[in-house]
């Protein structure tokens, strides 16, 4: 089957994911993207030859373009990323027309509408959705939102290759400091001050907080973590460099407000650590436990730092907790060589 990804932007996760299911006997998988960069996202990424970018400006030579590739790539499968996508529609009438499978693959909507938006917007999923043959939701929050536009939804989360994650050593002897991590965009969606405020209100002089991301509260951060040296803004880091950085700390902290996914999450467990964030995260939601494998907080500060000093006080479960999450991140499909074979089961369907 030769299968077409269309999506916004190139991501680390969505090359391994391709990488794997071209590796899968009688696939053939193509990326198209339709922007090069997005704000906040600077990665340096290597484009193999079956990814294609393009600046989509809708005019008629891009949308000349896209069925060519469709025609001369013998697409028999379309999987769509977005039902905003400017060129959505398009991609529906050529699949309908060409006789390709149509699928969507959608995160959770960040905003939900109110009154006539509502009323549009529900329109308008019913019939996009609804042509579909499946919806592969980003995790079970997704999937409860889809099964009201299409009776065919299948829960399949983000996943990437692990590998380097898994391969990070963790000890019985710990050492007498507790690390924090939290890697995201610094904006007020992934609640990165609220973060910050909880971390600095914690009296203990054993633990530190090192952030890496970068975006629009840089700012805001930087002033706010000068008069605090166990605080250490790393910055935007490249994807080849995280699980080095990974390994020199213990405990994820990322409580966000709003989250579709969050990878960051898949990468947290499986190096082997223990999970502080909302179960407003979609992979929050899918996978960590209370108490089992991390702490569920709100998004306030007090809750974050309780997530802080539980941790603090329960040393012992540090280790216990990131176990825990890295067998389970391993037998699921958020490691993409088990969501690659399950994916290609559910097109074959």
């Amino acid at each position: 089957m030769n299968i077409l990804f269309l999506s916004n932007i190139v991501t680390p996760y969505q090359l391994d994911f391709l990488e794997e299911l071209n590796n899968q006997s009688n696939v053939k998988a193509f990326g198209y993207f339709l922007f090069s960069k997005e704000q906040n996202r600077d990665w340096d990424l290597k484009l193999p030859e079956y990814v294609t970018v393009v600046n989509f400006n809708k005019k008629i030579s891009d949308y000349k373009n896209l069925h060519q590739f469709i025609k001369n790539n013998k697409i028999d499968k379309t999987v769509i990323g977005g039902y905003t996508l400017p060129s959505t529609y398009f991609l529906m009438f050529q699949s309908k027309i060409q006789k390709i499978d149509l699928y969507f693959w959608l995160e959770r909507p960040i905003n939900e509408q109110v009154g006539l938006k509502k009323y549009l917007k529900e329109v308008y999923l019913k019939l996009t959705l609804g042509r579909a043959k499946k919806v592969f939701a980003i995790g079970k929050l997704a999937s409860e939102i889809y099964k009201k536009y299409n009776d065919n939804i299948v829960n399949l989360p983000y996943c990437m290759n692990l590998e380097k994650f898994y391969s990070i050593k963790r000890y019985t002897k710990q050492s007498e400091t507790i690390n924090f991590l939290f890697s995201g965009q610094y904006i007020d969606r992934k609640n990165i001050i609220n973060t910050i405020n909880a971390f600095k209100q914690v009296d203990n002089e054993k633990i530190r907080l090192n952030i890496i991301g970068g975006g629009e509260l840089k700012k805001e951060v930087t002033n706010l973590i000068k008069d605090d040296n166990r605080i250490s803004d790393l910055g935007f880091v490249q994807p080849h460099m995280l699980s080095e950085i990974y390994s020199k700390n213990d405990v994820f902290l990322m409580p966000s407000k709003y989250d579709g996914w969050a990878l960051v999450i898949n990468e947290a467990m499986a190096a082997g650590m223990p999970v502080i964030s909302t179960n407003k995260v979609g992979a929050v939601a899918e996978y960590i436990q209370h108490g089992t494998s991390g702490f569920i907080c709100d998004e306030s500060r007090q809750s974050i730092q309780n997530g802080i000093e539980f941790y603090c006080n329960r040393r012992d479960l540090i280790s216990e907790h990131g176990k825990y999450n890295r067998e389970l991140i391993k037998d699921s499909l958020g490691d993409v060589n088990n969501m690659t074979k399950e994916f290609v089961k559910q097109l074959e369907k």
